[in-house]
């Protein structure tokens, strides 16, 4: 019945039948803004819907009592209730009317407002700074509701309003195109004074940087605390900044607030030089510690008491420090009286806003405004002193920076002389490492992606010499080799200089441990020409040392900019790995390659988050389905490990499983792969899908003590037929222990579940071996089934292959079927099962389920589940 008493309600409501109870207003037609007369309803438990208010409305004994407001602008202060507001509009000019009724307190956190129309459903629009910026109807940081009226018709407004703030509603009716004239006027006079503080911002901002003295930061952060206040009060940074931030605006608002209090004492403290020994100075550090204790409680307490709290401090807070002004002035302070001057401007401002948010005055232009006035005043006033100040300490300040350049230059040439020292090798006075890398930093920034190569020569023998010889010889000859080498690369084409001086040029660097360093230009030395050569041939000649011809073995390792590396420390260490491959051990000079860093980044973050990712369920399964070559139906699967990191994307099971298998997380890995699929296949079996699972496990995991006991309790809590689950072994791992591995996979299989072996044909492992395993399966290698259908010798091996394992007992699997004619190849030589990208690819649970319940897969034959098709053709 509701339903029916609200459509009689907005009939007679609009056709006048009755009187009707919300507030009367004409739109507005010409230039400016019109008050609305409006109702008010308080609802102290914030669950009255416009349902229950318009059903109210047309009963003949309403419950609810709407008070009209007396004052023009509704203030509330701050309430935890809701309010409910209505008013009804009448065009009756012979014009349409467009209008914009404007609501310009940014502040509200919701407000839900619904436009009623004769014969039409309500239309709702839920606005507010908890909900973000997109939702506004218009882009402007008050709340505008434009609407457009026909002559002569009606519509009527309900407002819904709940803040932890302060609870105003000053709301105007604005013909369009005046509003619009009007608005862009006063965002013209805000944009003058976010200018006018932004540059007082600035100014003196880069003023501290210049003189690095704390008054004129203090100054700069109070000054953009007021700019961000009065900003986030309009709401403007949140449309501007964070639109899509409704909690960061909020937020923004509650700490600016404190933060400026906060800036503000520490400037009055520095800008009126009070010290410890004045009477002043223990309240300031008191309201210093409550406007830290504000901030902080912005993150704990709620809105309203956060802002009530800052208020609250605020008040006596700045009558306190206005209060500092005129006690240092009577003092004889000069800077007291500019201070008193700004201070009480701003005080005043502050003071008839935080009236006007505790709802003890009315809003004006003046108490809506006050802080952006008394904040601009107070802002310019304090410039023009801080410039007078400036002014005065100009000469003192000279004197003073003459004698700092003094001290300065003297402490420079000792900073030169220690510099020289730090950057250059204690034995050889070589360039070190530090002054290595700032060479190579240098090119990578001028050549403009122009290759240049980093070389490092190490002494292999070096150690022995030292143990040899002694540290102090040792030291000599190092020093006579890093002569030597200095000599040779300075005579050679395209090798860089690393440092050059008025005394000297170094084209060698020395680093710890006996290595040494060059950089030459690619073009110029060449990669594989006769430079290197020949370097390589001097520095293989032995050297003599006191009667004594010293082998120096060096070994040579080369990493290549920009392809091995942007930036000294990644091109170094790439060219160490270059001295460590099996290259540089064979032929003394070794070429940087990715596959042979053991040492990547990447590989250290696989190595930390792979144990997250098993314990958050970051790990992913998919299923590639296995179908009998003879019946043409999908008999079973195979569980397919991947992993999506966050940063990498998807990474290769061969990439994170050898890692895991080295670390010992295979253990945890393995058998979270075992209790999911036992879980999939749990459902799977529910739904009336008897098909069998193949997960693959690690040779490690024979090697676990427990490893059988998992399986065997995993497999009878979930109450599957053990012969349903098989697990996969490639022929290789099990090579790498073979009795071990025998003898934990006889255990398995007296469980009931059945053994595959995987990747066969590609190992080394003996026949003997292979009949002696307990298993039911053999999986060909998909090497050898990729070309089964256009080489004849390849055929011959897998006839050959899959005769042989059907007669050891073994049914023979063929993986990586790709195409229609290996699928005819297969299937005349007597293959089994098949699986690979022709018949279906690996598919995620969810797209698995979908197509086991489209093609039915347990009874009949498969579909097309893709493009390239599922089903076995019989054609085949």
């Amino acid at each position: 019945m509701s339903s029916i008493y609200r459509l009689i309600w907005l009939v007679l409501c609009f056709t006048g039948s009755i009187s009707v109870q919300a507030a009367v207003n004409n739109v507005q037609l010409e230039a400016g803004k019109k008050l609305i007369a409006l109702e008010y309803l308080r609802d102290d438990s914030g669950t009255l819907s416009l349902d229950a208010l318009l059903d109210d409305a047309a009963s003949e004994t309403p419950s609810h009592s709407w008070e009209t407001l007396v004052d023009s602008t509704p203030n509330f202060g701050y309430t935890q209730a809701t309010y409910w507001l209505r008013f009804h509009l009448v065009n009756e000019s012979a014009q349409r009317a467009d209008q914009v009724i404007e609501i310009s307190y940014p502040q509200l956190d919701y407000l839900d407002v619904y436009e009623l129309r004769p014969g039409q459903p309500p239309v709702k629009a839920s606005l507010g700074d908890r909900q973000p910026f997109s939702q506004r109807l218009v882009d402007h940081p008050n709340f505008l509701i434009p609407f457009e009226m026909a002559s002569g018709a009606q519509v009527s407004f309900y407002l819904r309003v709940q803040t932890q703030g302060s609870l105003q509603l000053p709301m105007s009716l604005w013909q369009n195109t005046a509003f619009f004239l009007a608005i862009g006027e006063e965002d013209q006079i805000h944009s003058f004074y976010y200018g006018v503080l932004s540059v007082i911002f600035i100014i003196n901002f880069f003023v501290y940087v210049a003189l690095r003295e704390k008054t004129y930061l203090y100054y700069a952060l109070s000054t953009l605390g007021y700019l961000v206040i009065i900003s986030s009060l309009r709401a403007k940074t949140f449309q501007v900044f964070w639109p899509d931030f409704p909690w960061l605006h909020n937020q923004s608002v509650l700490v600016s607030i404190p933060l400026t209090l906060l800036f503000s004492t520490l400037f009055t403290r520095e800008f009126l030089h009070i010290t410890r020994d004045s009477r002043l100075y223990m309240p300031l550090q008191a309201i210093i510690v409550m406007a830290g204790l504000a901030v902080a409680a912005t993150f704990v307490i709620s809105y309203a008491a956060s802002i009530r709290f800052s208020v609250f401090l605020i008040i006596p807070s700045f009558i306190f420090l206005f209060s500092c002004g005129p006690l240092l002035w009577a003092k004889g302070v000069r800077a007291a009286r500019y201070y008193s001057i700004a201070w009480g401007v701003l005080t005043a401002g502050g003071a008839l806003t935080a009236a006007n948010k505790y709802g003890v005055i009315p809003n004006s232009f003046i108490t809506e405004y006050g802080v952006q006035i008394g904040s601009a005043l107070e802002a310019i006033i304090l410039t023009v002193a801080l410039a007078e100040r400036l002014y005065r300490e100009r000469e003192q300040k000279v004197i003073a920076q003459a004698e700092t350049l003094r001290e300065h230059h003297e402490r420079r040439q000792a900073e030169l002389r220690l510099m020289k020292q730090v950057l250059h090798h204690p034995v050889t006075q070589l360039p070190n490492r530090a002054c290595f890398e700032m060479a190579i930093n240098d090119l990578t920034l001028s050549r403009n992606q122009q290759p240049f190569s980093v070389c490092l020569i190490h002494l292999t023998r070096f150690q022995e010499i030292n143990k040899t010889l002694g540290h102090n010889n040792a030291d000599l000859v190092l020093e006579a080799i890093g002569r030597k080498l200095n000599e040779i690369v300075q005579t050679v084409d395209g090798v860089k200089v690393v440092e050059e001086s008025a005394e000297s040029r170094f084209f060698a660097a020395s680093f710890e441990a006996a290595s040494f360093g060059i950089i030459y230009d690619n073009q110029l030395f060449g990669v594989n020409s006769e430079n290197l050569a020949q370097v390589q041939e001097r520095l293989f000649r032995p050297i003599d040392f006191k009667g004594m011809r010293l082998e120096l073995s060096p070994v040579i390792g080369i990493a290549q900019f920009p392809d091995h590396g942007r930036d000294a420390p990644t091109l170094i260490r790439h060219a160490h790995v270059a001295l460590e491959s099996a290259e540089a051990l064979e032929t003394r000079i070794g070429y940087y390659r990715q596959e042979q860093d053991r040492y990547n980044s990447r590989r250290l973050t696989i190595l930390s988050e792979l144990k997250l990712a098993i314990a958050h369920d970051a790990l992913t399964l998919n299923f590639q389905p296995k179908f009998s070559v003879a019946q043409g139906n999908l008999v079973g699967m195979e569980a397919l490990l991947r992993w999506n990191h966050p940063r990498f994307g998807l990474i290769r099971p061969d990439e994170f499983i050898p890692v895991a298998e080295q670390t010992g997380v295979i253990k945890p890995l393995t058998r979270w792969v075992i209790q999911h699929c036992l879980t999939v296949l749990q459902d799977l079996f529910r739904a009336g899908h008897n098909i069998s699972m193949a997960i693959n496990i690690s040779a490690s995991n024979l090697r676990e003590s427990d490893f059988v006991d998992f399986v065997s309790d995993a497999i009878a809590k979930s109450g599957l037929p053990a012969q349903n689950i098989i697990l996969e072994l490639t022929e290789t791992a099990m090579m790498t222990d073979p009795i071990r591995s025998l003898a934990a996979l006889e255990a398995v299989a007296s469980t009931g579940v059945r053994i595959s072996i995987d990747d066969f044909g590609t190992g080394y492992s003996s026949l003997a071996y292979i009949k002696k395993l307990p298993a039911s399966e053999i999986k060909i290698d998909r090497s050898l089934i990729k070309e089964i259908s256009i080489k004849s010798e390849d055929q011959i091996i897998v006839k050959a292959t899959t005769k042989m394992c059907q007669q050891l007992g073994f049914k023979v699997v063929a993986e990586g079927v790709e195409d229609e004619l290996t699928l005819r190849a297969l299937r005349q030589i007597g293959c089994d099962l098949v699986q690979g990208y022709y018949l279906l690819p690996p598919l995620p649970l969810n797209r698995l389920v979908e197509w086991l319940y489209t093609n039915q897969s347990t009874g009949g034959s498969p579909g097309s589940p893709s493009p390239r098709g599922g089903s076995l053709p019989a054609s085949a």
